[in-house]
């Protein structure tokens, strides 16, 4: 390479570019948390609190009611609905995707990763299921300031609603509690549809793994793991 080849190749390609980073299987999977502060990696916490520092200003107190969630953390959820909705009759696939309306399969949610938080405002009396679409999208709900400043603001920290209420969305239902943080997000998406197969997720301790195929998964994670924002992808 003559000397004109290695100053374009600078151009093409700074030596400052920021390169993607391989992550681990069991950090992908909830196995392993990656280095937390807060529920949230470094880089993402900062930003939250810069965020939520911003948000108090116009006094809605930014909370994370979930950030990082380990795979035995997700496996609780996910067996104590699959054994509540199995006791109302649900069986098999259809069991599964009842599931899957608002829960991720263990081992497939984005709480893993350290990116992502469900966040609420604890300025106002919180009701008894926060998590509910009406608190937040409904006029007279008591997260309905908190979706607004969030709608305009959270983009400025690099945090977007990962579950939009976009008719056109496949997989879970709208979240407009869940926020990822994108630098480190889509990163962590790249690697989870590069190197996560069925065999990583269909454990022993994991209720109706009977049920998952290839074909199953595939449709899942093309669907769930990969039906998202946009701006995520």
């Amino acid at each position: 390479m003559n000397r004109q080849q290695f100053l374009l190749s600078l151009v093409a390609f700074p030596v400052f570019a920021k390169l993607p980073v391989e992550i681990d299987i069991d950090v992908l999977t909830g196995q392993t948390p990656p280095a937390l502060r807060f529920g949230l990696q470094k880089e993402a916490s900062k930003s939250f609190e810069a965020m939520k520092k911003e948000a108090a200003k116009e006094k809605i107190k930014l909370h994370i009611t979930s950030g990082y969630r380990s795979y035995n953390k997700q496996i609780e959820i996910w067996n104590g609905k699959y054994d509540r909705y199995s006791a109302k009759g649900l069986k098999g696939l259809e069991l599964i995707r009842k599931i899957t309306e608002f829960s991720a399969m263990p081992g497939t949610s984005r709480h893993h990763w350290g990116t992502d938080a469900d966040i609420l405002d604890i300025s106002v009396l919180q009701p008894k299921n926060p998590l509910e679409q009406s608190h937040y999208i409904s006029s007279k709900g008591v997260y309905n300031r908190l979706n607004e400043w969030m709608k305009h603001n959270a983009a400025r920290f690099d945090f977007y609603e990962a579950y939009t209420d976009d008719p056109t969305r496949k997989g879970y239902e709208f979240e407009p509690w869940h926020f990822s943080y994108k630098p480190l997000a889509v990163n962590y998406l790249k690697n989870y549809n590069k190197k996560i197969k069925l065999s990583y997720i269909k454990l022993p301790q994991l209720r109706g793994k009977e049920f998952l195929t290839e074909s199953f998964f595939n449709e899942y994670k093309r669907d769930y793991v990969n039906g998202l924002n946009p701006y995520l992808q």
